[in-house]
C-alpha cells in the first residue's frame, strides 16, 4: 500500500466490491451471515442490542440488524464506504438505527465516544489484511460487554483448496495448500491465511470463549459452473442447501469462508 492509505486502497475498490457483493456468490455469503448473526441475537435475548461492526464498509451486514431494531455502529478507515453505508441505510428506512465513524482496529481508541459495553461486536473480513498476533482478538475482546459476544468472519485457507480443486485442478490444489498468502482480487492486495483455528485460539487467549463455528460458500465454492447460479430457482436452491449445511459438521469446515462466534464471561 506504499504510497496510499488503507482508506484510499479500499475506497478505489467500491465498484469492484458493489459487483462481488451482488454476484451469487456474494449474495450467499451475506445471506448466511444474516441468519447467523440472527441466531446470536436469539442467544443473547432478542434484543434490542447495541452492536459494534469493525471495518463494517458499506453497511451489508449492519443493515439487516438495524431493519431488524437493533442499532448498529459502523467503524471503518474509508469515508466513501461510510458515506455507502449510510445511504443504504437511509434506503432501508433504518437510517436512525447505524452510526457511522472513521476508524481502524488498531485506532479504536482513538474514535471518540466510542462505548466499550457493547452486546455484540462484528468483524468480519478484516483479519486477513492484519499482521498476525493477539493483539486484534483483544482489542474485540476489550469492546464487548461480559456475556456480549463477538464475531470474526474471513476466508477459510481449507476451502481455498478445494475451490482450487474443483475449478482449475489438483496442480492449483497442491499449490494453495502449500501458500501462505492469498490474492484479495476485489481489492487487488496480498492477503495472509489465517485459520479458524488460530483465530479460535487468539480469541480464547483474550479471555473469550468460542460458542459456534459456522461456514459459508460451502456448496457454491463446490460449483465451478457459476452460470446456472444466476438463475433464480437454482439461486434459491443453493441459498437454502447453503443455511442448511453452513452449522454442521464437517461441512462447515469445507466453506470459502468461516466465523467463528466468542463470548465474554
Amino acid at each position: 500500500m506504499t504510497g496510499h492509505s488503507a482508506a484510499d486502497v479500499f475506497d478505489d475498490k467500491l465498484a469492484d466490491w458493489r459487483a462481488w457483493a451482488e454476484a451469487p456468490w456474494g449474495r450467499i455469503r451475506f445471506a448466511v451471515v444474516e441468519e447467523t448473526l440472527r441466531r446470536q441475537v436469539l442467544e443473547l435475548g432478542g434484543g434490542p442490542l447495541r452492536v459494534l461492526d469493525v471495518g463494517g464498509g458499506d453497511g451489508r451486514d449492519a443493515v439487516p440488524l438495524a431493519t431488524a431494531g437493533h442499532h448498529v455502529t459502523i467503524v471503518d478507515p474509508a469515508p466513501q464506504w461510510l458515506e455507502e453505508a449510510r445511504h443504504r441505510a437511509e434506503a432501508a428506512g433504518v437510517g436512525d438505527g447505524i452510526a457511522t465513524r472513521t476508524g481502524s482496529l488498531d485506532g479504536l481508541d482513538a474514535v471518540d465516544g466510542l462505548a466499550r459495553d457493547f452486546d455484540l461486536v462484528l468483524c468480519h473480513n478484516v483479519v486477513h489484511y492484519r499482521s498476525p498476533g493477539p493483539a486484534d482478538a483483544a482489542r474485540l475482546a476489550a469492546l464487548v460487554r461480559p456475556g456480549g459476544r463477538v464475531s470474526v468472519m474471513a476466508p477459510n485457507p481449507h476451502g481455498r483448496v478445494v475451490m482450487a480443486l474443483t475449478r482449475k485442478g489438483p496442480a492449483a490444489a497442491l499449490a494453495e495448500l502449500d501458500a501462505d498468502t492469498m490474492p484479495s482480487n476485489t481489492f487487488d492486495q496480498t492477503a495472509r491465511k489465517v485459520a479458524a483455528e488460530e483465530m479460535g485460539q487468539e480469541l480464547i487467549a483474550a479471555g473469550l470463549r468460542v460458542v459456534h463455528r459456522y461456514g459459508a460458500r460451502i456448496a457454491n465454492d463446490c460449483l465451478a459452473d457459476d452460470r446456472p447460479k444466476h438463475d433464480p430457482a437454482y439461486f434459491a436452491d443453493l441459498v437454502r442447501l447453503e443455511l442448511a449445511l453452513c452449522d454442521r459438521e464437517p461441512f462447515l469446515r469445507m466453506g470459502g469462508m468461516w466465523q467463528l462466534v466468542a463470548e465474554k464471561p
